[in-house]
């Protein structure tokens, strides 16, 4: 129906009688043989539905939604639209893992469990945060959860929650877990491992807290938050475009990307033209 009324003419049909709906003929696809050649298409391209792709298009992936990673129990309670989401990087079970959907579980759950662990030394670091003889971090955000399938708070269903993850594009991004409600439109959305040392140490050996953590560009720059926190584990989740979407929501540019150095580089991320001249300059040094 909808390639008959692409050329937005002839398409409006005076009204009968109530009930009496007509449609005109209809054929979803070209006609196309066994043998046939793959037919080139309108032309001239009538809508966007025929358009080239665009490249901010919202990418949307199907993820296991997690609640407890540990037990697999209840899915979907601790995950809501617009909540950043972790992968765990692991080897899988079997040779062939064909079929099996990626799980993601929420920043919240993934800070209780470092809670739980309690303060850390460099040796437990090295154990929570990494596999056995592994070099590589072991949790690292997939994306911003678009929208939520077959929720099941209350393990009625004894299923898992599907989680569409924004890995790319625009989405509704979740204010609660920001320091403050409100963003500006082209600022960036960071998340960050920080790390707060303790005063007491366990046989000598400093210990510190830890934590991810979200937060603006523009509150670096305004100094309300300490770029001394931050450790080598930072990321890029996407660009403020609209500071104020809905309630407690805004609309963000989904782009997740690893960030080197994150001290040194995140306090040049909110910069004027003269600012970063001089940041060229430091670098080129």
């Amino acid at each position: 129906m909808k390639r008959n009324y692409e050329g937005l003419a002839n398409y409006l049909q005076q009204s009968g009688a109530p009930g009496d709906v007509r449609a005109v003929g209809l054929q979803p696809r070209q006609p196309v043989g066994p043998s046939d050649t793959i037919p080139g298409g309108f032309r001239p391209i009538p809508t966007s539905s025929q358009g080239p792709k665009r490249t901010n298009a919202t990418i949307v992936y199907s993820r296991t939604a997690v609640a407890d990673s540990q037990t697999l129990g209840r899915v979907g309670k601790s995950i809501r639209e617009g909540d950043v989401v972790f992968t765990e990087r692991f080897a899988p079970m079997v040779k062939n893992p064909i079929g099996q959907n990626v799980k993601v579980t929420s920043m919240q759950l993934l800070n209780q469990y470092i809670e739980k662990a309690g303060p850390m030394n460099g040796k437990d670091f090295q154990t929570f945060f990494f596999h056995k003889d592994d070099k590589e971090f072991k949790w690292n955000p997939d994306g911003v959860v678009n929208n939520l399938d077959g929720e099941d708070p209350y393990n009625e269903f004894k299923d898992f929650a599907i989680a569409n993850v924004a890995i790319q594009g625009f989405c509704r991004f979740s204010t609660l877990a920001l320091p403050q409600k409100s963003a500006r439109n082209g600022d960036k959305v960071f998340l960050a491992l920080v790390k707060r040392p303790l005063p007491n140490k366990d046989d000598g050996v400093e210990v510190a807290k830890y934590r991810f953590e979200l937060f603006l560009a523009s509150q670096v720059t305004t100094g309300k938050f300490d770029v001394n926190i931050l450790t080598d584990y930072a990321w890029r989740i996407g660009r403020v475009v609209d500071g104020n979407q809905s309630k407690n929501m805004i609309t963000v540019c989904v782009g997740v990307d690893s960030i080197h150095d994150p001290a040194y580089q995140v306090p040049y991320e909110w910069l004027s033209g003269s600012d970063f001249k001089e940041f060229e300059k430091a670098v080129a040094q």
